[in-house]
């Protein structure tokens, strides 16, 4: 920063000052031409005021001029004075045309000093205010504040000098806190926070009061305003707030039809007026009665007494009348808004009497007449001036009967008293010493007879270190009954809790087939018996579930869609409740873990070394039987000894055992059973003939089966083998059980065994 002088007779005073507003400079004049003083001109027009200055401007102030010099670089002054000379200096006087006289030369006294003027105080003050105000000028930032709507008024708080230049304010860095407030606005206060920055715009906006909706051509009572689905409170005025814009209005008001309209709010605190035009949503319903002076009431309201018209809103109503001594009358009306309703007049029928029936013990069912009326004790109604037929009943008792009357607004009570109906039990169990229960109740030790009342009970047997024994009884008068208990262990009673059978998702019914051991394979001197039916001794030692019916197109297609069965050959292999046939032994194991997944079971096959095979350990998923688990569910003959066919151990088939190649498949397979007809050339619906003795079907006839195993010749051993699960390794699956294409003896035994590694048109699975 530097001074400018300006010579000649001056006060010293500040004429101007110089500055600079985002980098724009600019002058501002602090002396005014008035009275002879001196004062600034730019480009000799007399500055009175603060203005910008531009490149080439000439600022001139007595023998002072200051050119201006601007470019993008810098701001340039070039600064020269026109004239030296003080304007008190002497005119230099002509040379005289004579000699001058000689003047005598004579020491200087030094004159007496003038008297000293004191200048004004004002005039300090004024330098160091306007001091200070170019010290504001040139440190202060410019702040451009910008608020929605223009019209706002602002007060800013955190500075004792906030100067404005056009629409921008001076001020220093800092935090200042703002206040601005308008019209048909809210308030806002917003801190400011101004930054080194020199220039910097802040921008802020209002928000509008809400409007106040004033409902007029309101009936009278509570109205229920919900604004946009929102329910709205009214102020002390009656009038709602509602932000401005558009909005759903919704009124409902008793009695009348709800109204909704589409209002826009223009908000900023104005009141705006928003017409209804309900609908009434009631209709005058006229009514009387005989006698008359019956009370009205609608769904509980009381309206009046009759005569009356009152009003009823519309819908399906109940209309009811009372008065003392009189039975209440009811009715439902239809009522439709502003159609008035006539009600022929309502004769009232005189009360009846009161009959009070009590019982020991209590909750027994009365019937008066024929008809229940309810359980002890009870309050009815009956008809007065003629017998009645009261029937008192409970489970267990004798039933009661009276004849009773009663007089016009009568009453009478009735109490009587229930004989018991008992009967002898006897309870037993294995082992004795256990601890009987009646209805959770201890009735002793086991062994002893009961005498019960004649109504089911829960009888339940305990004894330590054994599994309850539960059973319902119901005692009867003159005849005694036993309960034996058989008591199992927790061991034996988890076995016995397992289901006998399962369901899929998709309704297949399964079995559970219990352990047991037996010989499989065929004696050497079996007739039709063949060199890979090897007799050995299996154990199965863990129970199983086997699928009752073999799986059918139906069920496959919901795997599969596009599988066929062969219908291009034979259509009605593809019948839906047909087994699927026609696919191998990995597509029948890829359907079992499709229905495992399906059912969130874990699969039963895993992808390993490029084949699927038997997860390790076992998992509970679906999968195919083991040859051991086929043949022991089929061999299975109810305790009469193992079946060498499916319907029993002698040739030929009997009537509904199965379907075989019959007569009926003459012209489909080359050799029949001529003394056989199952009416099915190919396949035949699942579950169509008899089962096996464990309740399944098709262990023989219509489809043959892939088994779990590999196939392989096994040699003769003597060893008991449990759950063999075939060899690991093997091109072919077994495959077990005849079909609709066979009729030999060798291939309708259980015993006979075949495999393969493609599908066939007689090959299924369960």
């Amino acid at each position: 920063m530097a001074d400018i002088r300006v010579p000649g007779p001056v006060s010293g005073e500040v004429l101007g000052l110089i500055g600079c507003l985002d980098d724009r400079p600019f002058l501002q004049a602090t002396v005014t031409a008035d009275a002879g003083r001196m004062a600034l001109a730019v480009n000799g027009a007399t500055a009175s005021a603060t203005r910008w200055l531009e490149d080439g401007d000439v600022i001139t102030a007595g023998a002072l001029r200051v050119e201006c010099h601007f470019d993008a670089e810098a701001l340039r002054f070039s600064v020269a004075y026109t004239d030296t000379e003080y304007a008190t200096l002497p005119p230099v006087a002509a040379a005289p045309a004579t000699a001058a006289p000689a003047i005598t030369a004579q020491r200087m006294r030094t004159p007496a000093p003038a008297p000293r003027r004191r200048r004004p105080w004002w005039l300090y003050a004024s330098l160091a205010l306007l001091g200070l105000l170019a010290l504001e000028l040139f440190t202060a930032r410019a702040v451009g504040i910008q608020v929605v709507p223009a019209q706002a008024r602002l007060s800013l708080q955190g500075s004792w000098l906030a100067l404005k230049l056009g629409k921008r304010y001076l001020l220093h860095p800092g935090s200042y806190q703002l206040e601005m407030t308008a019209e048909g606005y809210e308030p806002l206060t917003a801190p400011l926070v101004v930054g080194e920055a020199r220039s910097q715009e802040f921008q802020f906006r209002l928000e509008p009061l809400p409007g106040r909706l004033v409902l007029s051509s309101a009936p009278g009572g509570q109205l229920q305003l919900s604004v946009d689905g929102q329910p709205l409170q009214p102020a002390a005025d009656g009038s709602y707030a509602v932000a401005a814009g558009s909005h759903r209005l919704r009124v409902l008001a008793p009695r009348y039809q709800p109204y909704e309209a589409t209002v826009e709010v223009t908000g900023r605190g104005e009141r705006q007026e928003v017409p209804l035009a309900l609908v009434p949503d009631w209709a005058d319903v006229s009514i009387s009665s005989e006698p008359p002076g019956a009370r009205i009431s609608v769904g509980g309201e009381a309206l009046g007494a009759t005569p009356a018209t009152v009003p009823v809103g519309s819908g399906q109503k109940e209309i009811e009348l009372r008065l003392e001594g009189y039975k209440p009358w009811r009715q439902t009306l239809a009522v439709t808004a502003g159609q008035q309703l006539v009600l022929p007049p309502v004769k009232l029928q005189e009360v009846d009497g009161l009959l009070e029936v009590a019982s020991q013990p209590p909750g027994a069912a009365v019937s008066i007449d024929g008809r229940y009326r309810g359980v002890t004790p009870l309050e009815t109604e009956i008809a007065p001036g003629r017998p009645h037929q009261v029937l008192v009943a409970k489970p267990g008792y004798d039933t009661a009967s009276r004849s009773i009357s009663i007089e016009r607004r009568g009453s009478a009570s009735l109490r009587l008293e229930l004989v018991a109906r008992v009967g002898p039990v006897r309870v037993q169990s294995d082992p004795p010493g256990a601890e009987v229960f009646v209805d959770g109740a201890s009735r002793g030790p086991a062994g002893q007879e009961l005498m019960l009342l004649a109504v089911p009970h829960r009888i339940e047997v305990r004894k330590a270190g054994y599994a309850s024994f539960t059973t319902e009884v119901t005692p009867r008068p003159g005849m005694p009954q036993l309960v034996q208990a058989r008591l199992l262990t927790p061991q034996q009673a988890a076995i016995a809790a397992v289901p006998k059978t399962l369901a899929t998702k998709q309704g297949q019914e399964l079995r559970l087939v219990g352990p047991g051991e037996f010989e499989t394979g065929a004696p050497r001197r079996e007739q039709g018996r063949r060199p890979n039916e090897t007799e050995r001794r299996i154990r199965i030692s863990r129970a199983f579930y086997i699928g009752l019916r073999e799986v059918t197109n139906r069920e496959y297609r919901e795997f599969r869609p596009s599988h066929t069965s062969g219908a291009e050959k034979y259509k009605q292999l593809a019948g839906s409740d047909h087994p699927v046939v026609m696919l191998g032994w990995e597509d029948a194991a890829s359907y079992c873990n499709w229905l495992s997944d399906r059912e969130g079971l874990p699969p039963a096959y895993v992808l390993r070394d490029g084949a699927l095979r038997l997860a390790a350990p076992a998992t509970r998923g679906y999968r195919l039987p083991t040859e051991a688990e086929w043949e022991w569910a089929s061999r299975y003959n109810g305790g009469a000894g193992e079946r060498r066919y499916p319907w029993g151990d002698q040739m030929p088939p009997e009537p509904d055992s199965g379907n075989f190649a019959d007569q009926s498949a003459r012209g489909f397979v080359a050799n029949v059973l001529s003394d056989y007809n199952d009416g099915y050339p190919v396949t035949a619906p699942v579950g169509r003939f008899r089962p096996s003795p464990l309740g399944i079907f098709d262990l023989g006839g219509n489809v043959a089966e892939w088994m779990n195993d590999r196939y392989t010749v096994y040699g003769a051993g003597a060893d008991v083998l449990v759950d063999p699960q075939g060899p690991d390794t093997g091109q072919y699956h077994v495959i077990r059980g005849s079909s609709w294409r066979q009729a030999s003896i060798s291939e309708l035994r259980f015993a006979f065994r075949d495999f393969g590694d493609q599908g066939r048109l007689d090959v299924g699975f369960r």
